[in-house]
């Protein structure tokens, strides 16, 4: 395939600024297609002067106050692009929510000054000397790039990527005026969405590819119950919807040099393996303020994520008390809701010794932590494509999952095919039922010959983890993309709903 010059948008790019998965994506595949030959440059939102100081400038904005930056230090091989305004260099590091825990009151306006900002790179409206063959956009934040793309008659084709689709951007339809978009967008067939305006509509609509980020939940949105009252969409545009599983930074997550570890493994020699996770195991509960047992003899279960509906923490947070009647300990590591923060620390103190709650992400300690456990519970109510599950099985922890999304892609269940198996799904997502998965995970793990092999599936399956062949399916969709836009170059450009005669900028002073 040609060299193809590829422009990201995104609001999160770990490790420069990472909130989830997304952040964690955007981290590794640019640098995958990077890798494949590709010129790829990604944009994203310059939140602290901390940022902003270590970038130079390129060009000022149109239509609005605030610069287009590049970050120095790049990203490995990508050039790292930044939009820098007032604003955003007052969150000073919080992309999404101020310190009350609530979304920032000029998120829309920002995150459509990202997308303006893009369509403007994409169209050469900023005289620098590069424009893509093609821009990826990346769930709602990004979801208005096409339209601004169209809306300045830029002719790029689009991919958008839906990570999320409960996350919709979802604001009053006076919000288009703000953003000097016209009215006739407030349209079922455009932006809409009862009654407001929905920035992932942009890029549902109006991007000529979808993806999402693993073949179940590609299925699994085009059904009312996951579908989050854009199903029907969805299966209009079912034949420009690709699922494609994420994958993981396989040398960063790798447990024979990780640098966060004491004992490093590669689970060739499995007696090794587990001397090695236990030794890890020894050491994070001394730091955890865990019980550390002379002998190995109790399993350590682990969750590692946001701590959200969505994740299923009110199972887990149910499922507590019959957890602790057996001979097991928990330890617990995320941030979100503040309920269930609060209801972890009151499950720590229930528990001592027990249970171990650490409140905020720490990269290093979620290595150790996936080192270190025996199991990693993951009931959510619904999973995109979930990476803590690879990260997971890549350092010998076995999942214990719910059967929707990502999670049904990669985890294989035990019961089902024991030979292949490399963890445990729920039966349905409820309390009762993750305590079922656990259970049998805990039979298996008595008997250490079963749970070798379990350990030895996952870890072997781990090295077809990382970016290699979901990068060939991105250059195949790539090439798709193209083929098709170029194909029908001499048609129309696709019509907005609007009488584009009288839409006009606004120079948003508000920067």
């Amino acid at each position: 395939m040609k060299r193809l010059k590829i422009l990201m948008v995104a609001a999160e790019m770990a490790p420069l600024v990472k909130v989830g998965g997304l952040g964690d994506v955007m981290g590794s595949l640019p640098r995958a297609l990077a890798a494949r030959g590709h010129d790829v440059r990604v944009l994203i939102p310059a939140y602290s002067s901390r940022l902003s100081k270590q970038a130079r400038p390129l060009a000022r904005a149109r239509g609005f106050k605030g610069r287009l930056l590049a970050y120095k230090n790049g990203h490995g091989a990508v050039p790292v692009w930044m939009v820098e305004t007032a604003a955003l260099l007052r969150r000073e590091g919080r992309p999404y929510l101020n310190r009350s825990g609530k979304p920032w009151a000029d998120n829309p306006v920002q995150f459509s000054h990202l997308s303006r900002m893009a369509a403007d790179i994409a169209g050469g409206a900023l005289g620098l000397d590069w424009e893509p063959d093609l821009v990826h956009c990346n769930d709602w934040h990004t979801g208005l790039v096409p339209v601004w793309m169209r809306m300045n008659g830029c002719e790029r084709p689009t991919v958008f990527t839906i990570h999320n689709l409960s996350y919709q951007g979802r604001f009053p339809p006076e919000i288009l005026a703000r953003l000097g978009l016209p009215d006739d967008l407030h349209d079922p067939e455009a932006l809409e969405f009862h009654g407001d305006v929905a920035f992932i509509k942009g890029g549902l609509v109006f991007a000529d590819r979808l993806t999402t980020v693993s073949p179940g939940y590609a299925r699994e949105i085009q059904t009312p119950l996951f579908g989050a009252g854009l199903d029907g969409l969805l299966r209009s545009r079912s034949d420009k919807l690709t699922g494609i599983l994420n994958g993981i930074d396989t040398e960063a997550w790798n447990p024979v040099t990780d640098p966060s570890l004491s004992h490093h493994y590669d689970g060739t020699d499995l007696n090794e393996t587990r001397k090695a996770k236990q030794a890890e195991q020894d050491r994070l509960r001394r730091r955890l303020g865990l019980i550390v047992q002379r002998k190995p003899g109790r399993p350590l279960l682990a969750w590692v994520g946001r701590l959200a509906e969505q994740k299923g923490t009110d199972l887990l947070l149910a499922a507590l008390p019959a957890l602790m009647e057996n001979d097991l300990d928990v330890v617990v590591l995320g941030d979100g809701e503040p309920a269930v923060s609060r209801a972890l620390k009151a499950a720590a103190h229930r528990w001592p010794g027990r249970v171990a709650f650490k409140q905020g992400f720490d990269e290093a300690l979620a290595h150790q932590v996936y080192a270190a456990s025996d199991m990693l519970l993951m009931p959510s109510r619904f999973e995109p494509c979930g990476l803590a599950q690879l990260c997971a099985m890549r350092y010998g922890t076995i999942p214990v999952v719910s059967p929707v999304g990502g999670l049904l892609d990669t985890v294989i269940d035990v019961g089902v095919d024991p030979k292949r198996g490399n963890g445990f799904q729920m039966e349905a997502v409820n309390s009762e039922k993750l305590l079922n998965a656990v259970d049998r995970a805990l039979a298996s793990w008595q008997s250490p010959d079963d749970w070798r092999q379990i350990i030895a599936n996952a870890m072997a399956q781990s090295s077809s983890f990382g970016w290699g062949e979901r990068v060939l399916a991105y250059e195949s969709l790539y090439r798709q993309t193209l083929e098709s836009y170029l194909g029908e170059h001499h048609r129309a450009m696709i019509s907005l709903p609007v009488n584009s005669e009288s839409w006009t900028a606004v120079d948003d002073a508000r920067g």
